[in-house]
């Protein structure tokens, strides 16, 4: 309920309107009356009214001074004044003082009500609105956190390059990081092995959590940086690396051995992480972290539990560009021949390319490795097209990057390569079988639906899809008898029906079936039947 205070000097308007008008009844209580300008201060005060009104002329302090001291100690106070015609100045004067209404002597009791309720109704408007905004204060409060971890996402993921005013943002999400000469770092944890599983499924997110405690740690005070945790439940660290960027990277990377090597102790968890170029402005932040990520999948040569920079790993993959020079027309050539689901083929092809490369002098087994790891990726791919799933040719879940580097020599790798090849050509021979047999299944329904006209092969291929000469060819050997001939069998088998089963004329079934000329016919249902049309209705009806 409303806090009302009635101020005059002239006891009967404080009593009537009091007294004359049921103010609970609008929700609104006279807590107390005055006669004069002082008393109605102190009253304001104690009483912490909602609502004033008040004469513009009282004894002590008139109705506009009363309305400036009022100002002083309560905002919020909403004031209607009473005035005479002969005083409309100093009406004019309270409304420049923040009155919300005034109302003319003599008093009339509908225009008073309807002036306070409108009073009443823009102070419930105003909790209503500080309310809300206290609401909305606090949800923007408690979801802060999320809201940080979504702009860092941003950051990283390029969403952020058209902005502009990053030091508001940066203000916004109290982030205390230069808009300058920015890096970034990305901490992953390696693959698991089993005797990690269970730790894996309980206490991946604490690891986490001690990484970014131990970057903290590690990475010296001077270097402003943010560290969160990405979608991709990577560790990530944008840092301002100052004017030395070469310091700067030799720091990062520091850090990163230092907290690898911890976390292993601690809990025999391997962790690898990529440190990324640094570049001139935030809004580049993107860029570093694609290197950062680059540099993390060296790991399947590099071995986990290693710190990689993009520039090293690189300069050492330009430095043996030379040997694969043939290993991109040799995974174009892949797919291709996966295709045809021969092993020995794909055997052959990729035999030859890892022959070259095994014979030049002191490469790296690592490098082997890689070679195989793009063969895989190829392999992969070709059985992904062919919706063929590692499922269909394991019985078992099987991690292929893994196996792969677990093999410790290049016989071991070959043995599990051509494995795999084997198990992948097996996989796409029973996907084409079924892909063959939905094919024919289409073509023949198609065939009976359509014989009653002269139907060729070019209409059918183009009915499934597919080349003449290769429906063809699969027709034959799903069927074991040419097109032509299947089409004709058909047709023969409907004309049987026919004479076995109407009256119709033989002319007429002949028309029906997309013969024009019954004597030719009669031939062919003789050459495919036996006997001719007229001697199988005999037959057939006794």
């Amino acid at each position: 309920m409303l806090k009302m205070l009635i101020a005059d000097d002239e006891q009967i308007i404080l009593d009537g309107l009091k007294e004359s008008i049921d103010w609970k009844s609008y929700d609104i209580e006279v807590v107390g009356t005055a006669q004069n300008g002082v008393e109605a201060l102190e009253q304001v005060t104690s009483l912490k009214v909602d609502i004033v009104i008040t004469d513009i002329r009282m004894p002590g302090l008139n109705g506009l001074e009363l309305i400036k001291e009022i100002r002083k100690v309560r905002q919020n106070v909403k004031i209607i004044i009473i005035s005479a015609y002969e005083q409309f100045d100093f009406a004019q004067e309270a409304i420049s003082l923040g009155v919300q209404s005034y109302i003319t002597k003599p008093l009339k009791k509908k225009k008073i009500v309807e002036e306070v309720l409108n009073v009443r109704n823009i102070i419930l408007k105003e909790k209503m609105e500080k309310e809300d905004k206290a609401w909305l204060e606090e949800q923007y409060l408690n979801n802060l956190p999320i809201l940080r971890e979504h702009f860092h996402n941003n950051l990283i993921m390029g969403r952020t390059r058209q902005m502009s005013d990053f030091a508001r943002q940066f203000a916004i999400y109290e982030i205390e990081l230069e808009e300058t000469n920015i890096g970034v770092v990305v901490f992953t944890i390696d693959g698991q092995t089993d005797t990690q599983e269970e730790f894996f499924e309980k206490s991946f997110q604490l690891v986490n959590i001690r990484i970014a405690e131990m970057i903290r740690k590690f990475l010296p005070k001077d270097y402003k940086k943010i560290v969160f945790q990405s979608y991709n439940n990577e560790v990530v660290v944008i840092f301002n690396a100052g004017s030395d960027s070469a310091t700067a990277i030799k720091d990062v990377t520091l850090m990163a051995e230092n907290i690898k090597n911890t976390i292993f102790l601690e809990a025999k968890v391997s962790v690898s992480a990529g440190v990324g170029r640094i570049y001139p402005h935030i809004r580049d932040a993107s860029l570093s972290y694609q290197e950062a990520v680059k540099a993390l999948n060296y790991r399947l040569i590099y071995g986990n539990s290693t710190v990689l920079y993009i520039d090293h790993v690189e300069m050492k993959e330009m430095k043996h560009a030379y040997l694969f020079n043939d290993l991109n027309e040799t995974l174009k050539n892949l797919q291709n021949t996966l295709s045809t689901g021969s092993a020995n083929e794909v055997k052959k092809l990729t035999g030859t390319t890892i022959s070259q490369i095994v014979s030049c002098e002191s490469i790296p087994y690592y490098y082997v490795q890689q070679v195989y790891c793009q063969l895989l990726s190829s392999l992969l791919r070709t059985l992904y097209e062919m919706n063929i799933s590692l499922e269909d040719l394991y019985n078992t879940p099987v991690h292929l990057y893994g196996e792969l580097f677990k093999k410790g020599t290049l016989e071991e790798i070959e043995q599990w390569y051509d494995d795999l090849v084997e198990r992948a050509c097996s996989a796409i021979n029973q996907k084409k079988d079924e892909k063959t047999s939905v094919v024919i299944s289409s073509a023949v329904r198609y065939i009976k639906e359509n014989c009653k006209r002269d139907i060729s092969l070019g209409e059918v291929a183009e009915f499934v899809n597919l080349n003449p000469s290769y429906l063809s060819r699969i027709f034959k050997e799903e069927k074991g008898i040419q097109f032509v001939e299947y089409v004709r069998n058909v047709k023969m088998d409907m004309a049987k029906e026919m004479l076995k089963n109407s009256h119709k004329k033989i002319y007429q079934i002949s028309e029906e079936l997309g013969y024009q000329n019954v004597q030719y016919f009669s031939t062919i249902f003789k050459n495919t039947v036996g006997m001719t049309p007229v001697e199988y209705r005999k037959v057939s009806k006794g």
